[in-house]
């Protein structure tokens, strides 16, 4: 194992050509099939250009709510530029390439070269970002916007905090996760100064550069769309789907049925404004009425986030209406492959399998690891600036997730941002650096 590792790590340069060809055979063999948010962020997107505005026209004033601005607004211009899906796969591919480079960067400053060759090839080896290439979810281009915020604060310099702090403001535009790394930054520079005995001014430019992305997009929403919003207002949303009497802990949309806590009966009637209003009341009614039931839910999202990892590889493989979680489910009620998987044949399950059950293994020991990383990083006081800021965010990303609700891709961003840790277990396990 230690002479594979060290000669695939040696090697990286050439498997990151390779990689990128695969993606490119990817891109252009197989077909996209958009569903769920995937679609909606792709159906907005039209809108927009049939309209001729930008994202949010005045038309959406009557959605159920406002979602990842920057990224629709992103989507609108590659899509003006040629209007087809392979376009969104291929803005993806460069989002993945750019995301490996800033990675590699910043693993090396964390740890060392060695380390960061070895944490490009566990992110090649993770599967389910092959899969996303193809889809049209926002966490590839979330992800680049805070690995660009991270490598910007390395720089140090005032104008590229600045500038860390720009792509904070972007990451918040596309996901209100985004919020997890500014207070990863507050709390760093909390901890750092109190340790310090002097308050560490230059974090200021950071939060200034926010600020700046923030009054700048939101005043150009404001100039076509009549609101200051400058990020997604899923937040009542979510938050009623954690928070209701039929929650799992998980996506369950049944709440939002007639007869539910979150149906609304003349919806076309009502901004995405009141929309939400009704949602956050709701929620918080019921978090009030059962707030120890509230709390146990947390454990649930946790599992539903990180316990399993079908993030795009049911898709990837052809399976665009199920996941490995509802097959594994229909195969143990059921015991008929057929059902769980239909029109696919012997083969074709064989492969399906294969492949979920091995992603899935590589997965669980990529947590294993990341487990054993962190308590080696802490055991040998080797704990940096650099990585509390990114174990700080993944807290912070998680708490919100344990608040509102889970699903697994949401963990993405956050897994990446972890195999640096992984990698050092694995460098210290088998002596590769030596």
């Amino acid at each position: 194992m230690k002479k594979l590792l060290k000669f695939l790590s040696s090697k990286i340069k050439y498997i990151l050509l390779f990689y990128a060809f695969i993606q490119l055979i990817v891109i252009l063999t197989l077909e996209t099939n958009y569903r769920s948010d995937s679609l909606y962020y792709y159906k907005l997107a039209q809108e927009c250009i049939e309209q001729a505005e930008f994202y949010p026209a005045k038309q959406h004033l009557y959605e159920d709510y406002i979602v990842a601005p920057l990224y629709i607004n992103t989507l609108i211009i590659f899509l003006t530029i040629y209007n087809s899906t392979i376009i969104i796969s291929f803005l993806n591919l460069a989002v993945i390439l750019l995301q490996i480079m800033l990675l590699y960067k910043i693993t090396k400053k964390i740890f060392s070269e060695d380390i960061a060759r070895l944490t490009i090839l566990l992110f090649i080896f993770y599967v389910n970002t092959l899969g996303l290439m193809l889809q049209n979810y926002t966490e590839l281009f979330f992800l680049l916007l805070i690995t660009a915020s991270i490598y910007f604060y390395l720089l140090h310099k005032n104008i590229y905090l600045s500038l860390s702090g720009v792509f904070i403001g972007g990451a918040i535009a596309v996901r209100p996760l985004g919020w997890a790394l500014l207070l990863a930054f507050i709390s760093v520079q909390i901890f750092t100064s109190i340790k310090n005995k002097s308050i560490l001014l230059n974090y200021f430019y950071i939060y200034s550069g926010t600020l700046l992305f923030i009054i700048l997009f939101g005043g150009f929403t404001f100039s076509h769309f009549g609101k200051f919003e400058f990020t997604s207002t899923t937040g009542p949303v979510n938050l009623l789907l954690g928070a209701n009497v039929d929650a799992t802990g998980g996506f369950n949309s049944t709440v939002l049925e007639n007869g539910k806590a979150g149906y609304i009966e003349d919806t076309e009637a009502l901004t995405y404004i009141q929309k939400g209003e009704f949602y956050q009341d709701q929620a918080m009614r019921w978090i009030t009425d059962n707030p120890l039931k509230w709390l146990s839910l947390a454990p649930l999202k946790l599992l539903h986030t990180y316990g399993w990892d079908d993030i795009s590889l049911s898709s990837l493989l052809g399976y665009n209406d199920t996941n490995f979680l509802r097959v594994t489910r229909m195969l143990y009620s059921e015991g008929d492959l057929s059902k769980a998987l239909p029109n696919s044949n012997l083969t074709d399950q064989t492969l399906y399998f294969s492949v979920l059950i091995i992603s899935h293994l590589y997965y669980y020991l990529l947590l294993l690891a990341i487990a054993f990383g962190i308590y080696n990083l802490f055991k040998k006081k080797l704990n940096t600036n650099l990585s509390s800021l990114i174990l700080f965010f993944v807290f912070f990303a998680t708490l919100m997730i344990m608040i509102t609700v889970g699903a697994p891709r949401y963990k993405y961003p956050m897994l990446i941002l972890l195999l640096p840790f992984t990698a050092s277990y694995i460098d210290m396990k088998f002596g590769l650096s030596k």
